[in-house]
């Protein structure tokens, strides 16, 4: 396969950001040799490298390791075999995963055994050679790196079951608690996005599987606890899907490599395009599909052959497709500018782009006239299919109208459109219930149609953002101030607690909307004898106003963003749980060079 035999050997080979790499290489770095202060290697413990698939993250590892020098240690699941595969390196029968392995041995007691082990091992030849006279004339950066390995976790076991989960929680836990061996040996994990589409957690919410459709996922908070994800040891980056500018470049490296000293006539240029714009960002269909084009020879010199290649492009697309939810940054955009039949092209289109336009246009029928007294709902044709489009929604119907109410008034013109989307966001609230057989199966349609049919069209462009919704940040500050008000009813209480007492006749409620001034008053004037109030009270008792962006409040939705924003406790019944104590020990130290990826 093509992806083997022209896998990248340098950075210059990737068509991966500059920048990603260079958060990969600093990270490698630190972790190996500890940053400038050398403090840094006993946080740099688990890298998470995340993003859909095809994205080059295995291809960024490996050349990586090339460049800095240390070996990586690969664990592969195995079925029916007695040992694991480790890297080229091990392959020789010197592999770590196995020895004794014994068929009655559980695949993850083998996968712990291959992690003790590769945690611990020393290169016995690179200890010989520095040992050398003369050894230390060699270059600081090869002596220093040459004995270094990382572990690498892509093939991961099974951690949609609950055992297995729990267990390997449990390992990476124990890893990161252990002091950094010398050489240190950080941990790589690897996790392509499934790409889960929003029509499948409704479908599943509306059979009452929702749980079923959170434990069906494997993603960063599956394979990482919530202690570590949020702690000093794990560091995660994402790698966003390849841009069409880097494909195309790399495309055109691998056909001008492959087909210099070969006979048969290379793919044109629009078979390359069609190709990119059926990848979908991922690099590794992009390579099969183009070997698979090579293979049919989708070139020709005669006019016979030429009036077929549209033919075979069209079926090469159809065939070689990334099927992939829609990045939710297009799917906003293609709601939220509502375009309809006849529309100006824009000003940025390409020429192909408003060739397209004008060929799906034509497709499409006009609809009725209406009678008079509904002239005002009368609209050209809109170019959005709602159910190809509800398909590829890579979020459920629920998320989709959290994202429409935050986005949808600089979209509009004037104030009766506004209501008019604000009426359908409230037709769609209150169609249903909480519960998962009282759900609308339609809400999303309705959605939809109710926005592009409020919304102006064309839609006035003045450079709008489309930004994340704030209900995340609103629910967790929620969530912070209930932990405030567990802390000063404690303190109101006399013993530090929030027990269920009520000796002194404080509740929750009471102690959020009845307390707040008096607490502000202890904080001036507490001393001697008089007890200062806890710090956390401020997050209920000092509420300041913010609007819009003008405190940071809102983030903007990148591009090429995929990960979905996620709250932990879905329900509202966690806000009054009692609060687990957490241990204060650990953290970053003020020497340390701390920087965020």
């Amino acid at each position: 396969m093509w992806v083997d035999i022209y896998e990248p050997m340098t950075e210059a080979e990737l068509a991966v950001h500059k920048r990603k790499v260079e958060d990969v290489r600093r990270w490698l770095l630190e972790a190996f040799e500890g940053g400038p202060s050398s403090n840094l290697k006993k946080y740099r413990r688990i890298l998470a490298l995340t993003g859909p698939a095809g994205t080059g993250k295995t291809a960024t590892l490996r050349v990586l390791a090339r460049e800095i020098g240390f070996d990586i240690m690969e664990w592969k699941n195995t079925i029916g075999e007695k040992s694991n595969a480790m890297s080229d390196k091990f392959n020789d029968g010197s592999s770590l995963s196995g020895y004794p392995s014994h068929d009655s041995e559980s695949l993850f007691a083998q996968f712990e055994t291959f992690l003790n082990r590769a945690s611990a091992c020393h290169n016995l030849f690179c200890d010989q050679i520095s040992k050398v006279p003369g050894s230390s004339s060699q270059s600081s950066r090869s002596s220093v790196t040459s004995k270094h390995h990382a572990i690498l976790l892509e093939d991961l076991p099974n951690l949609l079951h609950p055992t297995t989960q729990s267990q390997f929680h449990s390992v990476l836990q124990a890893l990161v608690t252990l002091p950094v061996s010398n050489p240190p040996v950080p941990v790589i994990i690897i996790i392509s996005d499934a790409g889960v589409r929003g029509e499948v957690t409704d479908e599943r919410m509306a059979s009452g599987g929702w749980m079923k459709a959170k434990e069906g996922i494997v993603d960063i908070r599956t394979v990482l606890p919530r202690e570590l994800l949020g702690g000093p040891f794990v560091t995660q980056i994402s790698f966003n899907p390849i841009a069409p500018t880097l494909l195309t470049r790399a495309l055109k490296a691998l056909v001008d490599t492959h087909f210099s000293e070969s006979s048969r006539s290379p793919p044109t240029r629009e078979v390359l395009d069609a190709i990119v714009e059926s990848a979908n960002g991922d690099i590794r269909s992009a390579i099969m599909t183009l070997q698979f084009a090579s293979i049919v020879e989708m070139t020709g010199k005669t006019r016979k052959k030429r009036a077929n290649d549209k033919g075979k492009m069209i079926v090469l697309e159809s065939v070689t497709r990334r099927e992939q939810s829609l990045v939710l940054f297009h799917l906003l955009g293609r709601v939220l500018y509502n375009k309809r039949k006849g529309d100006p092209p824009s000003s940025s289109a390409s020429a192909r782009d408003v060739q397209k336009e004008k060929m799906a246009d034509a497709q499409l029928k006009d609809p009725q006239k209406l009678p008079p007294d509904f002239k005002d709902h009368e609209r050209r044709t809109s170019r959005i299919n709602v159910d190809a489009l509800y398909a590829d929604s890579p979020i459920d119907s629920s998320l989709f109208s959290l994202y429409i109410h935050q986005n949808y008034p600089q979209f509009c013109d004037d104030i009766e459109q506004c209501d008019g989307v604000v009426d359908w966001l409230s037709w769609v609230d209150s169609s249903g219930g909480d519960t998962w057989y009282q759900a609308n199966p339609h809400q999303f349609h309705l959605l939809t149609l109710g926005t592009i049919h409020s919304l102006p069209s064309p839609v006035t462009r003045r450079s709008q953002t489309i930004t994340k919704p704030v209900f995340f940040d609103c629910l967790q500050r929620e969530k912070n101030a209930w932990e405030g008000v567990r802390d000063a009813r404690g303190w109101a209480l006399g013993d530090g607690t929030d027990q269920t007492n009520l000796r002194s006749g404080w509740s929750h409620s009471q102690v959020a909307t009845e307390l707040g001034c008096v607490l502000k008053a202890r904080d001036q004037v507490a001393e001697g004898f008089l007890r200062r109030p806890p710090i956390s009270h401020r997050l209920f008792s000092i509420l300041k106003f913010s609007l819009g962006s003008q405190f940071g409040f809102t983030q903007s939705l990148d591009e090429k963003e995929v990960d979905i924003p996620r709250v932990d406790g879905d329900d509202d019944a966690s806000l009054w749980l009692p609060r687990r104590d957490v241990e204060k020990e650990g953290g970053w130290l003020e020497s340390d060079d701390i920087e965020e990826f």
